[in-house]
């Protein structure tokens, strides 16, 4: 059996990996939490320190720097941020984007970029 195509030559889609790297912070790094981490329920994610998650998060997971290239996948792959009043403000949320489900990012798309 042939293993599954991967979409425009990447290895493992931006959603499996920022499933990844929030569950390795959650179990095997905590202290990088005070950055970035689930919400407690675990629907949603919050980037604490928007400058420390570039300078020290993104370089180790996603090779890049660039907070604003982060921010462009997430929309790219149809994730909201949370603007209401309350705990979760500012946090990124998919229906598909859920703690200990990682099979469920299989169904986040990314958007079709139009002149690509």
């Amino acid at each position: 059996q042939k293993p599954a195509a991967s979409k425009g030559g990447v290895s493992v889609p931006f959603p499996m990996k920022l499933h990844d790297l929030l569950e390795h912070i959650q179990s095997d790094e905590p202290e990088l939490a005070s950055i970035v981490s689930w919400q407690p329920h675990g629907r949603c994610f919050l980037v604490h320190k928007p400058k420390d998650f570039a300078d020290h998060v993104l370089p180790r997971f996603f090779q890049q720097k660039k907070y604003a290239s982060f921010q462009r996948q997430l929309n790219l792959y149809g994730f909201s941020r949370i603007t209401r009043q309350g705990p979760d403000r500012g946090s990124y949320y998919h229906e598909y984007f859920l703690r200990g489900k990682k099979f469920l990012c299989r169904g986040i798309n990314r958007l079709k970029v139009k002149g690509t």
